[in-house]
Order: structure tokens, then sequence, then C-alpha cells
């Protein structure tokens, strides 16, 4: 068999770079690791008037967001009460940092004052929920436009904190067991708040939640427990490009 003259040369080229193009492929497909990501639930309230334009600014953060690649998660829900959250995982301090200095994210923030109504009521947080559920990585992006979701953010009372962190932990295994969960996320902030992310597949499937005993339990005990309990539920009005 003839060959191009050179073209063995190449050949062996190619065949000591491989390894080092498969390693890096690999790492650019690896999951990320939930010790190291960050993880941000965000309430935003607008300004009477400012709805309608505080939502264009955030989808037009969409699309370039997510063509960083540190994004894992950028959600942005429209709330039921008016106001909108936003559900973020990204997979290094480093990563996060580095998007907050972009141009447009800058440009946001600069316009905060004028379009929201008291300060942007963000959250992070540490995944201390059970990293895997029976369905692989929890750090996928399951929400849909017809998805209930859910943002809920808790302060514990002076004492409390270890108490609500439990409480709260004893929910995920029932809960991932029900027939309607597609996500649920418990994130402890650095201060021992908690926030949760969720995702139903129905308002039907949250309502059979809501009446299982331990939630019940869990709701009944609540206010003795936390000194800030607010639940957001919204509808996706992102739509992933990915």
């Amino acid at each position: 068999m003839s060959m191009v003259p050179g073209s063995s040369f190449m050949l062996r080229l190619l065949m000591l770079a491989s390894p080092f193009f498969l390693a890096a492929e690999a790492g650019a497909q690896a999951a990320p690791d939930p010790a190291e990501t960050v993880n941000i639930g965000a309430v935003l309230r607008p300004k009477e008037g400012k709805a309608g334009e505080l939502r264009t600014i955030l989808l037009s953060l969409f699309k370039p967001t997510h063509e960083e690649p540190g994004c894992i998660i950028y959600n942005i829900y429209e709330a039921t009460d008016g106001s909108f959250f936003l559900y973020e995982v990204w997979r290094s301090q480093a990563d996060f940092e580095a998007h907050i200095q972009k141009p447009y994210i800058q440009n946001f923030i600069s316009r905060t004052g004028e379009l929201l109504d008291g300060a942007n009521d963000a959250h992070f947080g540490k995944l201390v929920s059970d990293p895997v559920d029976s369905r692989g990585d929890v750090h996928q992006d399951r929400a849909t436009s017809t998805t209930v979701n859910i943002i809920s953010i808790k302060k514990p009372k002076d004492g409390k904190a270890g108490e609500l962190r439990e409480a709260l932990l004893s929910l995920v295994k029932p809960t991932r067991e029900e027939a309607g969960y597609i996500s649920y996320n418990i994130y402890e902030e650095s201060d021992g708040s908690l926030f949760l992310y969720e995702v139903w597949r129905s308002q039907s499937d949250l309502g059979k939640h809501f009446q299982q005993p331990y939630i019940r339990d869990f709701r009944n005990k609540v206010g003795d427990l936390a000194e800030r309990n607010e639940v957001y539920f919204g509808k996706l009005i992102s739509v992933s490009p990915r």
C-alpha cells in the first residue's frame, strides 16, 4: 500500500496526540462536582410598571449566559405574585465570578436600582441533599414550560438551624419517590439559611405532595423552626438553547 510522502509521520503524530484529545473531550463532558458548584436561587421583584421591562432584560441575558463554559443551569421563571426568580448552577466559583464580570451582566446590575423594588434577593448555597437521585445527577435542567417550579427560602430561628436542616433533609427521600417528582434539591447558605429548588410534573402532582403526611407534619412545625418561610411558584419563561 502506497502512502503520500509524510503521511506516516502525520499518522504517528495523530496517534500520539489522540490520548490528549480524548482526555480533553472527557474533561469537557465530565459531570460537575456537587461540592464545587455555585448554586443560586434569586428572587427579583419589579417596581410598579417595570415588570415588562425587567422580563425583557432578564430574557436578554439568557442566551449569552448559556454560552459561557461554566454555566450548567440558568433558568428564569415568572412567579405567580408578579415577581421573577432565577435558578442557577455554575461549575465553580471562578466560573461564576467570570460571569458577573461580563459586560451584559454589569449593565444589568447597573440598572437594578431603576427596575427592582428592593435589592436582588439572591441566595448562594451548597447542595446538602443527596447529589444523586434514582435517575442520576440532580443537576440536570428538567424544568419545562408546563412543569410547576418552586424556589423556597427558609431562614432558621436562633438555635434552630440544625433542627430545620434535619427536618428538610428528612423530606428528600420520600419526596423523590413520589410519581410527580422531577427535581427536589436543598441548598444551605453560609448563615445557616436554606433554599429549595423543586420541579413537579403538574399542579395536581404538587397538590398530592402537599397532602402527604410527612409534608403536612413539616408544614405544621416549620413556624417553630423558621423565622422566614417564603415559597415562590413560577412558570419557566426561558427556553434552553441546548
